[in-house]
């Protein structure tokens, strides 16, 4: 029997219009699918609703893959793939597999000779890195940082010595709504001539990037709040 394709869909990364930031190609592909996979479904139906799925939203089909998943429940999600049924794993915000447990599903279609498609959409963190003047030929992504204080402080002062001896670009992200905590660490620990980019609500109307020292951000902070944000230490080319 001839198995099924896995698509990895791309979402927007905030309201607005989807067809902005989505090629029409991975809409096509968005629109005929019945079965997804998603961290929450909830948001996920109302991104192929935006998105204009050709489908009934009653029929849609929506297995749920989160932090909480174990590593059994994978075979069971992907089930309809190895029946020949195409499928899409569909991330929150971005790209699916980037900071979201949609790697594990990936993982499994590889051991299991499941094709898999990427597909184009926008990502924050490659946005960011683009916008930020920095260092694009070298880049770690760290994703979130400890939770722990004196964790997230030692981690921040290893990323300043790594930057400041040549090392790649650090980039890092919170919570939106930990984002001003963790600016404040940044600024606590942090040399006053380092550079760091604050990139939020990236391709909305209300989008603010910018680079500048950590005596500018001292002097000039930025709301924040509840918005979805990237963090890069690294040194402007």
């Amino acid at each position: 029997m001839k198995k099924g394709t896995l698509y990895l869909i791309p979402t927007t990364l905030g309201p607005g219009p989807v067809e902005a930031v989505i090629p029409a190609g991975v809409l096509d592909i968005s629109r005929r699918l019945v079965h997804f996979i998603a961290e929450n479904e909830r948001t996920a139906r109302r991104y192929l609703k935006a998105a204009g799925t050709t489908v009934p939203l009653d029929d849609l089909q929506f297995g749920i893959l989160n932090k909480h998943t174990r590593p059994e429940e994978i075979p069971a999600l992907c089930k309809l793939l190895l029946e020949g049924t195409d499928m899409g794993l569909i991330s929150e915000a971005g790209l699916p597999g980037i900071a979201d447990p949609g790697a594990a599903v990936v993982a499994w279609c590889h051991q299991n000779a499941v094709h898999v498609v990427p597909c184009t959409g926008p990502s924050s963190i490659v946005l960011a890195l683009i916008a930020s003047g920095f260092n694009g030929q070298e880049f770690t992504f760290r994703g979130y940082l400890p939770i722990e204080k004196r964790d997230r402080h030692q981690v921040l002062r290893i990323m300043e010595r790594e930057v400041a001896g040549g090392g790649p670009s650090q980039i890092f992200m919170e919570t939106p709504f930990r984002n001003e905590k963790l600016l404040e660490q940044i600024l606590e620990n942090c040399n006053p001539a380092t550079e760091v980019c604050i990139a939020c609500d990236i391709t909305l109307d209300t989008a603010f990037i910018k680079t500048a020292t950590v005596a500018h951000w001292k002097k000039q902070k930025p709301n924040l709040r509840k918005r979805p944000c990237i963090f890069i230490i690294g040194v402007s080319q």
